[in-house]
């Protein structure tokens, strides 16, 4: 399980938990370097698994754009998306 700062640093701790605990989210008041004081940390929310799929495409076509890599996938996707805009104007 990951604890995240409430201080939105992004400094966070792993931690175990109790499975007796697991419906109930977690928050511990600990140190948090990067501020360089004692802040809250919650337990991060789980995604589901097509959410993070979701997460995971979002971070990908990000990835294609800023350094060029499958280039080509991005250029079918936006061809696709702009030629159905293209249609739907026409009708």
């Amino acid at each position: 399980m990951k604890l995240v700062s409430a201080a939105q640093t992004g400094f966070n701790y792993v931690t175990e938990k109790s499975p007796a605990k697991r419906d109930i989210r977690m928050a511990l008041r600990k140190h948090d370097p990067i501020v360089n004081r004692h802040v809250m940390f919650y337990e991060q929310k789980n995604l589901s698994s097509s959410q993070a799929q979701k997460l995971m495409r979002k971070r990908s076509i990000r990835n294609m754009r800023f350094t060029g890599k499958r280039i080509d996938q991005l250029v079918k996707q936006e061809e696709r998306r702009v030629g159905k805009e293209t249609t739907v104007g026409v009708l």
